[in-house]
């Protein structure tokens, strides 16, 4: 199990039940000290993790206990990753959509659009990650990007055979 711990709303660090009650028994950490693990309800005081020795913090130590009302709510919360190939599907996305009128913006787009679906597979995959909105949104602008090329390369090849048929028409 591990066990996100904090103090006076900065974050210590994440330890095993072991370390913990190494830390204790040392000084370095407090019964009173704030912790977090997978499963639990929000933060609360070390002395409350199961597994978590009493005995091991030093009798030196006093040990300071506020009362419940006296307590700040503490924001803290174990940092999530942002998928990388997220943010690069909206960057490579928004670049092709600003200047889809060039064939290599295609490139930028269909690249776009494939990091997208990557990374949506791997948020699904793992659920600690996160840039879902990031991967659809990369997603879309890729796939407007793509449309206007086809719709600039339709119109403009229609225009191009259309004059070479009135062309060929307009000749004796």
């Amino acid at each position: 199990m591990q066990i996100h711990v904090a103090r006076d709303g900065k974050q210590l660090g994440i330890f095993s039940l072991e370390e913990i009650n190494r830390q204790l028994a040392a000084g370095t950490l407090n019964l009173s000290d704030q912790a977090w693990y997978e499963g639990a309800a929000g933060w609360a005081a070390l002395s409350t993790v199961p597994g978590v020795s009493a005995a091991a913090a030093p009798a030196s130590q006093p040990q300071i206990s506020l009362a419940p009302a006296a307590v700040a709510p503490m924001t803290l919360a174990p940092q999530r990753k942002t998928e990388p190939l997220a943010i690069i599907s909206l960057v490579l996305s928004g670049i092709a959509i600003c200047g889809f009128c060039c064939g290599l913006f295609l490139v930028a787009a269909v690249a776009g659009v494939v990091c997208g679906h990557l990374a949506l597979s791997k948020i699904k995959a793992n659920p600690e990650l996160e840039g879902h909105g990031l991967a659809v949104s990369g997603m879309i602008l890729g796939y407007i990007a793509i449309g206007l090329v086809l719709i600039r390369i339709l119109f403009f090849g229609g225009l191009a055979a259309l004059s070479g048929i009135t062309h060929a028409l307009s000749r004796p």
